[in-house]
């Protein structure tokens, strides 16, 4: 199974640092078969003003076997969170939308329920390695500030 994650988000929501935790750990799922039908889940974590009235947005190319999916994120909710916060925030609607969107999808060859219950493990393992941080202090790239 390939999961991929992508974000249009407001910068104080900081869904980036979040995303970037889900891409660093996406390719444990490499392995992981769930049926021929869907082979690729690409998420698109939405977190904009309300008031620009954005729309989650559903698709699933059968021929492709792709699925993609908005994750709709509440910027009010999220934007007063700690980083940790954020990360629980973010995994359990991730889960929840996810969850929602494939059960409305009739699938021949696809075990859903054992992918969600995969995904959720894996989702708990991520929240319980995250303290809260980047991957390190940032720093000037070698080659620049001569």
């Amino acid at each position: 199974m390939k999961l991929s994650f992508t974000a249009d988000c407001n910068w104080e929501a900081k869904v980036g640092r979040i995303k970037s935790h889900y891409v660093e750990h996406a390719a444990e799922f490499a392995d992981k078969k769930y049926g021929e039908e869907v082979v690729s889940v690409a998420l698109l974590f939405m977190c904009r003003d309300p008031e620009l009235g954005f729309s989650r947005r559903v698709q699933f190319r059968r021929k492709k076997a792709e699925f993609y999916t908005d994750v709709m994120l509440d910027l009010p909710t999220i934007v007063p969170l700690s980083m940790k916060e954020k990360m629980r925030y973010v995994s359990r609607e991730l889960l929840e939308q996810l969850s929602e969107q494939l059960n409305k999808v009739k699938f021949k060859d696809f075990d859903k329920a054992r992918f969600i219950g995969d995904l959720e493990i894996w989702l708990k393992g991520i929240e319980s390695r995250y303290d809260g941080q980047t991957s390190g202090a940032w720093r000037y790239d070698p080659g620049e500030g001569a």
